[in-house]
């Protein structure tokens, strides 16, 4: 059977740590193959059957990681456990713009709700 539970963790400006838990029967160990985009190439590590985590020493959090990590056993493959890490660049960049327009309406919303509530003094001592 495959591997199952596919994460992805970002261990600092250069290292992803992949994990998964280990698939159910008789395996030798794994296979993972993963590739980057835009441009990358696919690069591929055999680990040994206790090693259920692979960190990525290159990692560039500015690029998508597709990963495809197979259980072998006697030169057979299982079915590949598939994930990927998301680029971060635009995800950030998105993130931010929602922040901001939610920040707004949100603080539409405390003035209008400080002014129908609370006299001028209350509101004065408030804000400070």
């Amino acid at each position: 059977s495959s591997p199952r539970r596919f994460r992805v963790k970002v261990l600092g400006q250069d290292k992803l740590e992949v994990s998964w838990k280990e698939p159910k029967g008789d395996f030798e160990g794994y296979k993972v193959i993963y590739t980057t985009r835009p441009g990358g190439q696919q690069k591929g590590v055999e680990l040994a059957k206790q090693e259920t985590n692979l960190v990525i020493k290159d990692f560039d959090p500015s690029k998508e990681y597709n990963f495809k990590i197979f259980a072998v056993n006697k030169g057979k493959e299982s079915k590949p456990l598939q994930g990927k890490y998301e680029a971060q660049q635009l995800g950030s960049q998105t993130a931010q713009t929602l922040g901001g327009k939610e920040s707004d309406v949100t603080r539409e919303n405390n003035e209008i709700s400080e002014g129908k509530m609370l006299s001028g003094k209350q509101k004065a001592n408030r804000v400070k």
